[in-house]
């Protein structure tokens, strides 16, 4: 489907009839606001999920026809719903206008608007959602008697399948498509004449891309290696003879979080061998590996053996139809594997637990129900025994590439053709089976290859003294060092910034400790452990928690953080916003578990404990 193309609020701004030569950058005159409302628009802080609902249509609702004669007509006739608007909400309410000749026009655009009524709409599977808060609005610029045209209609469904499928995770719609009037409230919008298409299976609601979601992502298993696995402490096998059920759960954290996240938390806090979970599934619908088919859980109390666990990732009426397909893909894999029948069950049906919360526990009620499923092979290395995966793709690529492979990988995290071919390459050069699979035995050689002397100051037993120096040199150091393998004082001098900045000891000796923490921090937000809560640290705090990540350290993202707590470190704390003592003091002990910070449990919230906040994030540990 062609894409759409959105004319920007420069557009149609309420000073639209000035000269041209008069108006400001991108046609946004602050000054003019100021004078006539006294501030300029300001983006919203309340909570914006849309990926959690999807997109309500509405319509203009006059009495008389709107019949522009051309688009200057449009464009004054956003610009005085913005007049309309403005004295009580701050800025236009709706998200995006469509107009008759087809064109759309940004309105709040990508963030939270306010048109679609302050109350709450149920959906199936026991959903309550935020009008506003889980919701795009979408204005047909109709009056009661006009018609859509063809045009019209046409850009809305390209725009509906934009905001559905070519934006980020946290500013996607979801797939429910509705009319304003749904859910009971008091209007008739979005009108006689526009109300057949703005429900889902309608021809605005596009069918999604070819290529998008769990139909292609589902026909395969993520292996550990690709999601960055650890090691697993032990495994304890178990014969498929014995294997009986299929149990689902979720993570009840936000969706935004990672395998690997998850696999430190039970590692670390719960003191796990491994992830506790055989397989892991993302809103995209992706599986990833976790301890396998062949490997004893840690997941339902009592049912660790008999039982194959496959965990959400995210809260209760996070999971997509994406979601569904995949979960149901991987059962019936399961089936497969097994060679029997397995029973479908949820987590709370075998003990005492919410999990896996209200929608999923109805949908695997009714025995799982989706429109189809795919089969499922081993993907890229996955669906094996669950002990493989030491090195995350990114680091992987970079090894590659450290080594000298031409031409460079890109480092995104990515497993395609290329990368595989690059490994491949590497464990020849290092002297392992060219399989292209990144395991242990791969990264001891990787370690030996690129040492080149003893211990002491230097140590490069697992990174060469240049390789040290090109890290040091990559994050920035001042002056930049050269590399050239000699360990001087400048390159002692550059490790040991180096390790303040990752948040290990400071000296000068790069051994496993500092190579652990510089990868996670290469592929995490590479924050500065410098003990300032500043924008971007609560930005990234504010992704680990799952609220939206705006570097302001509003209510919400308060709240958030005592969910989060209670989660992951069991800290029952009220969630009311209060990050006083009670919270700092879950946040400390939670910080020291994850990370091994020595904290002093006061509840005051300073440099020390910002720092070892900031390690976390780097680390993934958080």
């Amino acid at each position: 489907m062609a894409s759409v193309t959105i004319q920007t609020r420069s557009t149609w701004a309420p000073h639209i009839d000035m000269p041209l030569a008069t108006r400001l950058r991108e046609g946004r005159d602050d000054d003019w606001y100021i004078r006539t409302y006294g501030k300029p628009p300001q983006p919203s802080d309340r909570t914006w999920e849309p990926w959690r609902g999807g997109v309500f249509i509405h319509y203009a609702g006059s009495r008389f026809s709107f019949s522009p004669a051309s688009e200057t007509d449009c464009r004054k006739k956003v610009a005085s719903t913005f007049a309309d608007h403005y004295p009580d909400s701050g800025d236009i309410k709706y998200n995006f206008f469509v107009c008759p000749h087809g064109t759309v026009y940004e309105g709040r655009g990508h963030q939270r608007g306010e048109a679609n009524g302050g109350a709450t709409i149920a959906l199936s599977g026991g959903r309550e959602l935020g009008r506003n808060t889980a919701f795009y609005s979408v204005q047909g610029m109709l009056g009661i008697p006009d018609r859509p045209t063809s045009v019209m209609l046409a850009s809305m469904k390209k725009l509906i399948h934009h905001l559905r499928y070519e934006l980020p995770r946290e500013r996607r719609a979801g797939g429910e498509l509705l009319p304003h009037q749904a859910g009971g409230w008091g209007t008739d919008c979005p009108g006689a004449n526009l109300l057949p298409y703005a429900k889902t299976g309608s021809s605005i609601d596009p069918e999604p891309p070819a290529k998008q979601g769990a139909e292609a992502a589902a026909l395969n298993i993520v292996s550990r290696g690709s999601w960055g696995a650890r090691a697993p402490k032990s495994v304890v096998k178990v014969p498929a003879s014995e294997r009986r059920g299929f149990v689902v759960h979720y993570s009840a954290g936000p969706s935004s979080q990672t395998v690997r996240q998850i696999q430190n938390y039970h590692m670390d806090s719960n003191g796990w061998s491994d992830i506790g979970y055989n397989f892991l599934v993302d809103t995209a619908g992706r599986i990833h590996e976790g301890r396998g088919w062949n490997n004893e859980g840690a997941h339902t109390s009592g049912y660790n053996r008999s039982h194959i666990a496959v965990c959400f990732i995210g809260r209760d009426g996070d999971a997509t139809k994406a979601v569904k397909i995949s979960i149901r893909s991987l059962y019936e894999k399961a089936n497969t594997v097994f060679g029997r029948t397995l029973s479908k069950t949820y987590h709370s049906a075998l003990g005492s637990t919410s999990c896996p919360g209200n929608e999923l526990r109805s949908w695997v009620s009714s025995g799982m129900p989706v429109d189809g499923w795919s089969d499922i092979g081993d993907g890229d290395g996955g669906g094996g025994d669950g002990t493989g995966g030491v090195r995350s793709v990114a680091s992987q690529q970079k090894a590659v590439n450290s080594l000298g492979h031409t031409p460079p990988l890109d480092v995104d995290g990515i497993t395609r053709p290329k990368t595989v071919a690059g490994i491949k390459w590497l464990q020849t050069k290092v002297g392992v089976t060219a399989d292209g699979i990144w395991g242990p035995d791969t990264e001891a050689a990787y370690r030996a290859y690129t040492s080149s002397g003893g211990p002491g100051k230097g140590m490069s037993a697992v990174r060469s003294i240049a390789s040290q120096q090109k890290a040091v040199k990559d994050l920035g150091h001042t002056p930049k060092l050269d590399v050239d393998g000699v360990f001087g004082p400048r390159t002692e001098a550059g490790v040991e910034w180096l390790q303040a900045r990752v948040g290990v000891t400071a000296d000068g000796l790069w051994g496993p400790d500092t190579e652990t923490a510089f990868t996670r921090f290469s592929d995490g937000p590479n924050l500065t452990v410098d003990g300032d809560f500043g924008p971007r640290t609560i930005a990234f705090t504010q992704r680990a928690i799952g609220v939206t990540a705006d570097g302001v350290r509003g209510a919400e993202s308060k709240r958030a953080l005592q969910r989060h707590l209670n989660t992951w470190s069991d800290a029952g704390l009220t969630v009311d916003g209060d990050t006083g003592p009670n919270t700092v003091k879950a946040l400390q002990r939670h910080l020291m578990l994850m990370t091994g910070t020595k904290l002093t449990i006061d509840g005051a919230w300073g440099a020390t404990t910002t720092r070892a906040l900031q390690t976390a994030l780097n680390q993934g540990r958080f």
